[in-house]
């Protein structure tokens, strides 16, 4: 991995766990066979479901002016939460997936690690920032949870 991308990578990691109720964060896809540990990697502190993952999904480069290169990182952040309808966790859910598009609106630049979250071409050319791409309930083994996935591109300018 890239210097400049483990730096991106930790720099998301930072910027969702400043984020008030996120629960675990992992920044990278999280996978068991066991079901129970799985779960596990899943608990917040409180012992509920409640936690978020992010991998990067895809990179686009093109050649920019004099032949240096921009790189366009597309992460894909998975967050799941435990369902309690008496609760309203729904309504919590969906207030926190605003909480994290809102939180990235102020690291424009990942705190110095690219030059912006604002790509101008690439997949997700014209997008400010953290988007929100899906939610919705999902069965997490057994227990019922809210799902969101959200995307990031972060472009990356290599001067080599």
């Amino acid at each position: 991995m890239s210097a400049a991308l483990a730096a991106m990578r930790e720099q998301i990691a930072v910027i969702l766990a400043g984020v008030s109720g996120i629960g675990a964060v992992h920044s990278y896809t999280r996978l068991a066979v066991d079901w129970q540990k799985m779960v596990d990697l899943f608990k917040d502190a409180d012992g509920r479901i409640n936690a978020v993952m992010f991998a990067r999904q895809q990179m686009a480069k093109r050649s920019a002016t004099l032949g240096t290169l921009e790189r366009a990182h597309v992460f894909v952040v998975r967050a799941v939460m435990g369902l309690r309808d008496a609760e309203a966790t729904g309504v919590v859910f969906d207030e926190l997936m605003t909480a994290i598009e809102e939180a990235f609106d102020d690291h424009l630049d990942l705190n110095g690690t690219c030059l912006t979250t604002r790509p101008d071409w690439g997949p997700m050319a014209d997008q400010a920032g953290m988007q929100i791409a899906l939610i919705e309930e999902r069965m997490f083994g057994s227990v019922l949870c809210h799902y969101a996935e959200l995307r990031l591109c972060a472009l990356e300018y290599d001067e080599t």
